[in-house]
């Protein structure tokens, strides 16, 4: 398909990152617009049911959006260099590490671009710039104070107040500090070839905590970071690094051990939150059993983030995130769980085996709605 895709987005959304790696890397002809708030507001609202990014127009006229939705359409069209392991280990990693960094480095994300104020004066301009390119400087920032306004906003919705903050600290330059070491090992996170969790934790911290000029220090003693996060940038660095483009995910269905400690602190915090969530909405339909759609918040719960206690909302689409791995895992046969069992105790990943999804959900017409099929 040599026709030309439309990929809206912007440079500070860490979604719009994580589907435009993707892009780059399948080498997929398509031009990256940067929509401005009339855009947003009117025509992808319009098209999709709200102003959001990233979205993309197919050479039929075709709207896409969601960034895990987007990336598999695309890998239905293009599936030379798929980036679907083969194995079951390798599949349910790159899931959870999709869900680390679509559903838990949002955390860090509004954290650390709106207590830094040279980060929300950065955002703040890019803003701007983006959205209102239209109007004179000193308006155009306006506009951009506003929206960072209702960023803001969204902070104590993830608990990001108070004592947490030093929980989200913690785990960010965790998180940051564990991947250096792996990647002083892989180019990715699964082998030599990117995964989806790849994109997904690039989008994240690229986006917000490396490219935003108050948190780049973060990096600065994680050179093997930075060079992962300019490969995604530039797939095609690694071939004049004399690694080709391909490249493979690890042999055996192998998940390195260098990713152990970080699935560890998945499965001990994210994964508990991960649990109260899909409790919440057997709870929610219990209630309501007619209901044919979640609402966006199911409840209020305590969580953990880097050894700090706080309180959060639930979004119901958490669980939506976190069907990927759980649906590769239970429809494994009884042969198969045994191996990836074992595996999965060695990480801390008993809970995952006997999690019980009983309202499944699924997107339909850009809204998630109950399966009852």
């Amino acid at each position: 398909m040599a026709a030309h895709y439309q990929h809206n987005g912007w440079n500070v959304s860490p979604y719009s990152q994580k589907t435009l790696a993707y892009i780059k890397f399948k080498k997929i002809a398509h031009q990256d617009v940067a929509p401005n708030f009339y855009t947003l507001l009117r025509t992808i609202q319009k098209k999709v049911g709200k102003a959001i990014m990233p979205t993309v127009i197919t050479p039929e006229g075709e709207w896409w959006q969601d960034s895990s939705e987007i990336i598999a359409n695309f890998e239905t069209r293009y599936p030379d260099n798929g980036i679907t392991p083969e194995g079951v280990k390798q599949q349910i990693t790159s899931h959870l590490f999709e869900l680390i960094g679509d559903e838990w480095l949002i955390m860090p994300a509004l954290q650390y671009r709106w207590t830094i104020k040279q980060n929300s004066e950065f955002a703040i301009n890019e803003f701007a710039t983006y959205g209102a390119p239209f109007l004179p400087k000193f308006l155009a920032k306006l506009v951009g104070v506003r929206v960072s306004q209702m960023m803001q906003a969204y902070m104590p919705r993830f608990g990001i107040v108070g004592e947490t903050q030093q929980g989200v600290i913690n785990f960010t330059e965790g998180l940051i500090a564990h991947l250096d070491k792996h990647f002083a090992e892989h180019d990715y996170l699964l082998g030599s070839r990117p995964c989806l969790g790849d994109f997904a934790i690039y989008g994240s911290l690229y986006a917000h905590l490396y490219r935003d000029p108050g948190s780049r220090y973060l990096f600065d003693q994680a050179p093997n970071v930075v060079r992962w996060i300019n490969v995604m940038l530039d797939p095609d660095s690694n071939i004049s690094a004399g690694k080709g483009r391909e490249g493979s995910f690890l042999a055996d269905d192998q998940v390195p051990d260098t990713l152990n400690p970080i699935l560890e602190h998945f499965f001990a915090e994210q994964f508990v939150f991960v649990q109260s969530v899909i409790e919440a909405v057997n709870q929610y339909v219990e209630k309501k059993p007619d209901a044919k759609r979640p609402s966006r918040i199911v409840g209020m719960t305590d969580f953990v983030i880097g050894g700090v206690k706080g309180n959060r909302a639930q979004f119901a689409f958490t669980q939506y995130k976190a069907q990927g791995a759980l649906n590769v895992y239970q429809a494994l046969g009884v042969k198969q769980k045994e191996d990836v069992d074992a595996w999965l105790s060695k990480v801390g990943g008993d809970a995952f085996k006997t999690v019980e999804l009983k309202h499944k959900i699924k997107r339909e017409h850009f809204k998630e709605v109950f399966d009852r099929s």
